[in-house]
């Protein structure tokens, strides 16, 4: 009787998942060790914040005011793609969930550079840098104007 037939035989099951472990194990390692900080953890300190609010116009555009001194910062004209495409997000959520669709939302910018539109009606985080640096200057645009 030889050695190999001594050892217990491991089923295909069993052996897949030894494998998916293994590689489990292998990208938790190489996220670790071998990311981007900025990747492995963010900087949760605001840099910058405005409470905003949206009005529509009959043009298409969007008329942007800082709730806070009730100004308006700016007027986004014509269709205003990427910021009305944002606020239609935010819309529907508040419409799913009866709130008031009225209510301002905070524009936060972090240390880090990220940039988030946060509705606290719907607990809604959107972060605009995951839409592009184009689309996101459209709203970092808003904290520029009329500091607050």
């Amino acid at each position: 009787m030889s050695y190999l037939s001594l050892q217990p035989k491991l089923s295909a099951s069993f052996k897949a998942a030894i494998i998916c472990c293994m590689i489990s194990l292998f990208g938790f390692l190489f996220n670790k060790f071998f990311l981007n900080e900025r990747t492995q953890s963010f900087d949760t300190r605001p840099a910058q914040m405005k409470v905003l609010k949206f009005e529509d116009q009959d043009d298409g555009g969007v008329t942007v005011i800082d709730a806070k001194t009730n100004q308006v910062i700016d007027v986004v004209q014509g269709e205003a793609g990427f910021v009305r495409g944002v606020l239609r997000t935010i819309a529907r959520e508040r419409r799913i969930r009866g709130v008031n669709k009225d209510e301002p939302v905070f524009l936060i910018s972090f240390t880090d550079g990220r940039l988030i539109l946060q509705d606290t009606t719907t607990n809604t985080n959107i972060d605009l840098e995951s839409f592009g640096s184009t689309n996101v200057q459209s709203f970092r645009v808003f904290l520029k104007n009329n500091e607050s």
